[in-house]
C-alpha cells in the first residue's frame, strides 16, 4: 500500500505526457513596422530585404514538438529547445556561420535586459482565426513590448509542466494557462515592430527522436568577446570524414 501513491502519480503523469500535441505546427509570418522605425527610413521592404539577406526572415515557420522537446525551421535556420538541458540551440543549416551555435538559456536571464515581466492575464474577448473561436493570453514586458498567444484549449493539447522552466517568450506563463499550443501569435516589440504568426496547417505524426540530435560543441572565447547574459556562442565541432 505505501507504494500505491507512486505508482498512481505516475500513472497520472504518463497519462498527461501522452496527451501532449505530438507532431508538426506550421505558420504563416507577416510583419508590420512602427512609425517611428518608418520615420527613420526603414520601411517594411527595406527591413524585410536586409532580413533575407542575412538569411534571419523566411514567410514559413515550421515547429516540430515531442514530449518537452521541439524543432522549429524558418530559412535556413533552425532552432531547437531541449527540457532536459533547459536550453535553446540556434544554428545555420548550411553556408557562412553554420559552423556556430548560439545557445540561449530558457530560464528567461537573458530577458532582465527586456525589463522584468509586468503582466500575464487571459482576456475575457474571444476572437474567431481561421472558423476557429480562440481566447487571449497577453504577456507584457516592462521595456520588451506586448506578446498576445490565441488558442483554443480543445486543440493542440499540451502538458504544461513539460515547458514549465521555459520562461523565454513567456511560454511556461501561457502554458499553465491555455494548455495548448497556440493558434496565433502576435509580438509587438515596442518601438520597432508587430510580428503575427497565423497556423495554416497541422500535422500529427511520430516524431523520430534523432530530430532533435544536438552536434557537439566546443566553447570558443573568440566567440565570446561581448559576454550577453544568458547566451553564448559555442563551435560546432564537425565529425571528420
Amino acid at each position: 500500500m505505501k507504494y500505491l501513491s507512486a505508482i498512481i502519480l505516475t500513472a497520472i503523469t504518463v497519462s498527461l505526457q501522452s496527451q501532449s500535441f505530438e507532431g508538426t505546427l506550421t505558420y504563416i509570418v507577416d510583419l508590420e513596422v512602427s512609425p517611428q522605425l518608418i520615420e527613420m527610413g526603414i520601411d517594411k521592404e527595406t527591413l524585410l530585404n536586409k532580413m533575407k539577406a542575412e538569411n534571419s526572415w523566411s514567410d514559413t515557420i515550421r515547429t516540430t514538438y515531442k514530449g518537452g522537446n521541439y524543432y522549429t525551421s524558418y530559412g535556413e535556420t533552425c532552432l531547437i529547445y531541449l527540457s532536459n538541458t533547459n536550453k535553446l540551440y540556434c544554428m545555420k543549416l548550411s553556408g557562412e556561420g553554420s559552423d556556430v551555435c548560439i545557445v540561449t538559456d530558457a530560464s528567461g536571464t537573458e530577458y532582465l535586459t527586456f525589463g522584468e515581466m509586468l503582466e500575464i492575464e487571459k482576456l475575457d474577448t474571444q476572437v474567431v482565426i481561421n472558423d476557429v473561436n480562440c481566447n487571449i493570453v497577453r504577456i507584457k514586458w516592462k521595456q520588451a513590448g506586448t506578446y498576445y498567444y490565441y488558442y483554443n484549449s480543445s486543440m493542440f493539447s499540451v502538458n504544461p509542466s513539460l515547458f514549465e522552466k521555459h520562461i523565454c517568450d513567456g511560454l511556461a506563463q501561457f502554458l499553465e494557462i491555455s494548455k495548448a499550443l497556440p493558434i496565433q501569435t502576435v509580438r509587438e516589440i515596442t518601438g520597432m515592430m508587430k510580428v503575427t504568426m497565423t497556423l495554416i496547417s497541422s500535422k500529427t505524426e511520430n516524431v523520430d527522436d534523432n530530430l532533435f540530435t544536438i552536434p557537439r560543441l566546443v566553447k570558443d572565447k573568440k566567440l565570446n568577446t561581448m559576454k550577453i547574459l544568458g547566451k553564448e556562442i559555442m563551435k560546432i565541432k564537425k565529425n571528420k570524414k
